[in-house]
């Protein structure tokens, strides 16, 4: 009896052992595949993750220069320099080009726009828009407005008004990349006219910034 009891704890014996080997065999194998194959994609996915966080902290960093900016806007009037009981008068023609100095401040937040010299100076740099509407109550003359910025002429309206065409309204704008200091103004051609109002304002200059932009151009 004993001696079968030892023949058949022998074999059982020898299978646990050979599972134990399997097992540990196994065990190394799976650890040695997490090693291979694992690590790869967790590495990248980590990568991924700081990727992110850099360009969350670069979102961050712009809102808060965009929030902690000064705003910039201004809307001025042309006033003419004599005018009839209805309060028009013409500013023009001249010998030559001639600065439009729109006195009557509607809007000037920033204080960029001088209402003594007429032109407005970007405080920083960036992409603005202007807008500029003339007004002409004339018979048989040249009537227009040019945008400059700096000593450049951007865009222009004109017209002859003839014997049967006496009052005009036009309108233009442009949208501009200005480095801090540039300046821009309306100017009226030589030998052109515009017509402007001492109580209402028909000839106008506005602008506004709209974003900013690192450096200059």
């Amino acid at each position: 009896m004993k001696t079968m009891m030892k023949k058949t704890m022998l074999p059982l014996q020898m299978i646990v052992i050979v599972c134990l080997s399997y097992g540990q065999a196994d065990d190394s194998t799976n650890k040695h595949s997490i090693s291979d194959y694992s690590c790869g994609p967790l590495f990248s996915h980590f990568s991924c993750l700081s990727a992110k966080v850099g360009n969350l902290r670069r979102e961050v960093e712009d809102l808060r220069k965009s929030r902690n900016s000064v705003g910039v806007a201004f809307s001025a009037a042309l006033r003419p320099p004599t005018q009839d009981k209805q309060g028009f008068g013409n500013t023009g023609p001249f010998q030559a080009d001639t600065n439009l100095v729109h006195t009557h401040v509607i809007t000037n937040v920033g204080n960029a726009f001088s209402p003594r010299t007429g032109a407005f100076t970007a405080p920083v740099n960036g992409v603005y828009y202007f807008t500029f509407t003339s007004y002409a109550w004339i018979k048989e003359a040249n009537i227009g407005v040019a945008l400059y910025k700096n000593h450049e002429q951007v865009v222009l309206v004109d017209e002859y008004q003839d014997k049967g065409d006496n009052e005009d309204f036009a309108s233009n704008g442009a949208t501009l990349q200005l480095a801090k200091g540039d300046t821009v103004s309306l100017v009226l051609p030589s030998g052109f006219q515009v017509t402007s109002n001492a109580f209402k304002n028909f000839s106008t200059f506005s602008g506004f910034l709209l974003f900013h932009v690192e450096g200059g151009q």
